[in-house]
């Protein structure tokens, strides 16, 4: 595997929409390049990164180009790849409708990728000998850059630092899945579940979990719960990536199962009606409003990969394991009351800057309608910006 810096293998990776987007001719890119590929070869390659809140960017093509290439030489060699979200809940929903003994044990890991040891990670990528020399003097750059220097654990917002807490990862997912009577393990990020049929199982492994952690890591408390499988209550639901789970096990023969969003997701996407809502008092733009309750109760398309392929989400492809749909009753309630109120200052507010046609035109939208149906619309990335930046 090549896993050099030239052009030639930086260009393969850059995106159709980021040549629009920068504005920029193969030609003056390549030239770029080959300007940082010189400074690597000599040592003097330097990073330019910026921290918008608590992600870490750079707005240098060439630059994202060889984090990219550099992600891409670890996944590679490392034969990494991160558990995907859509799988894991399809397979937690099919293993709670069995009608059978199971005890579930949920988790995550506290400030995960704030708190991993980088100096511990980057010996243990030296020791292995996989990757070559230029791509371990860019890991080094780029965390010896000052913005990155200055903070603990990997930067968010950047690609490379999920496929590294993944190699951090290795040695404790190999424990949970080693361990006597889990028959069911999945991690995504810092989201763990663990099935057993044995509830002694994982009260001792929930016991052992900070001990087989890597160092600086520990599981979050207030986050940890050990569920019966067979009866979830509606008072204490199994909550996991985004999704709640409950059960009732009637007889030997009869177990129903419910899913729906997450309490804390809905509570996000009431807030999100609200914060809309507030900005359209200051900005008065109502086609920004109106974008804005597009892309609260439809779907749309995210640009992830060097082909340009589309990534498909929004309320159905956020949630497409649902079986129960009340909960779609409970944020169209909420989006029209707070849409008509002409109670309290909110309301006040509200009804002297939305016309009445204006608040027709919006309460059009529905999250149910948007998920029953999968509700599409096409934003630019410009707009995406634009929509998301009150949030």
């Amino acid at each position: 595997m090549d896993q050099n810096f030239s052009s030639t293998q930086l260009l393969k990776l850059c995106k159709q929409q980021e040549w629009k987007y920068y504005d920029l001719g193969q030609d003056d890119l390549e030239t770029k390049i080959n300007s940082n590929f010189s400074k690597i070869i000599d040592g003097t390659f330097d990073f330019q990164i910026e921290k918008i809140g608590e992600y870490f960017l750079t707005h240098d093509l060439s630059q994202k180009l060889i984090i990219r290439k550099l992600n891409d030489n670890i996944k590679r060699l490392y034969k990494d790849e991160q558990a995907n979200r859509r799988i894991i809940i399809k397979q937690v929903k099919t293993l709670l409708a069995e009608n059978c003994p199971m005890w579930i044990l949920r988790t995550d890991i506290e400030k995960f990728y704030e708190n991993i040891d980088r100096e511990r990670l980057i010996s243990k990528l030296r020791n292995d000998s996989i990757l070559s020399f230029y791509s371990l003097s860019i890991i080094t750059k780029l965390f010896d850059n000052q913005n990155i220097s200055e903070s603990t654990g990997l930067p968010r917002g950047m690609n490379i630092s999920a496929t590294l807490s993944e190699l951090y990862m290795r040695k404790f997912d190999k424990w949970i899945q080693r361990n006597p009577g889990v028959y069911f393990y999945a991690r995504f990020v810092d989201d763990i579940i663990i099935f057993s049929n044995d509830e002694s199982v994982l009260k001792k492994l929930n016991s052992q979990i900070n001990e087989n952690l890597e160092v600086g890591l520990n599981k979050k408390v207030q986050k940890t719960g050990l569920y019966n499988g067979d009866n979830i209550s509606k008072e204490k639901p199994l909550e996991y990536l985004g999704y709640q789970f409950t059960t009732k096990t009637v007889n030997k023969n009869k177990k129903s199962l419910e899913v729906s969003i997450a309490k804390k997701k809905v509570k996000k996407i009431k807030t999100r009606v609200t914060l809309a809502l507030l900005d359209y008092i200051k900005q008065n733009d109502f086609d920004l409003l109106e974008n804005r309750i597009r892309f609260l109760t439809g779907n749309y398309s995210v640009k992830t990969n060097s082909e340009g392929n589309d990534l498909k989400a929004g309320i159905y492809y956020n949630y497409s394991h649902l079986n129960k749909y009340e909960v779609f009753d409970d944020l169209n309630l909420y989006f029209r009351k707070a849409l008509f109120s002409r109670s309290g200052n909110f309301g006040n507010k509200i009804d002297s800057v939305l016309s009445q046609v204006q608040k027709n035109q919006l309460a059009k939208y529905s999250f149910k309608h948007g998920f029953l149906n999968k509700v599409y619309y096409s934003f630019t990335p410009e707009d995406m910006k634009e929509i998301k930046n009150c949030w």
